[in-house]
């Protein structure tokens, strides 16, 4: 699972992506057609779809989206079983 997280790490700072911040905790819903997560926070993220989504997600589990600085939108998505939970 480390190696997950540092790949995806480095893949970010080397592809000059701007990474402005994340949001984490547990999800309310995950809309697969609009590709939007809502956390129990009110927090909302939309995922583009060159981003993968893990397959877990869903109401109850807890999740990790790294917001892209340039876009406003979901850079990454960590899940319960991506990060070793």
């Amino acid at each position: 699972m480390i190696k997950i997280i540092a790949s995806a790490a480095a893949f970010a700072l080397l592809s000059g992506s701007a990474f402005a911040g994340s949001i984490t905790g547990p999800v309310r819903s995950y809309d697969n057609q609009a590709r939007t997560i809502v956390f129990e926070s009110g927090e909302t993220a939309s995922v583009p779809l060159h981003v993968a989504v893990p397959a877990d997600l869903g109401a109850g589990s807890q999740a990790t989206v790294i917001i892209n600085d340039n876009t406003g939108r979901a850079g990454v998505v960590f899940s319960d079983s991506l990060l070793g939970r």
